[in-house]
């Protein structure tokens, strides 16, 4: 059994999201907790210029933390689940 990653939001916020194929992603702008486990459920993101994801100022874009493979300097995913990424309108 893999050991937890014990990382705060101030070293998570901020660090630049790649995929395991070597696509830029995005950067980290927010984390969603689960108020019960207090577990990361999702990360919230501002795709780059070369993202696959689309940028937009009225979506918030999730990336399932189950997709992420790594976190070190940058935090890295697998691209491969790429399409498992929740777009959610912020007016709503």
């Amino acid at each position: 059994m893999e050991k937890p990653i014990k990382i705060s939001f101030r070293e998570l916020s901020g660090k630049s999201i790649v995929g395991n194929k070597g696509g830029i992603i995005g950067t980290v702008t927010d984390v969603i907790f689960d108020e019960n486990t207090g577990k990361i459920i999702s990360l919230d993101i501002e795709p780059s210029e070369q993202s696959p994801i689309s940028p937009s100022e009225d979506c918030y874009k999730l990336i399932p933390y189950r997709i992420v493979l790594a976190i070190k300097d940058v935090v890295i995913i697998d691209e491969s689940k790429i399409n498992s990424i929740k777009i959610i309108d912020k007016n709503k």
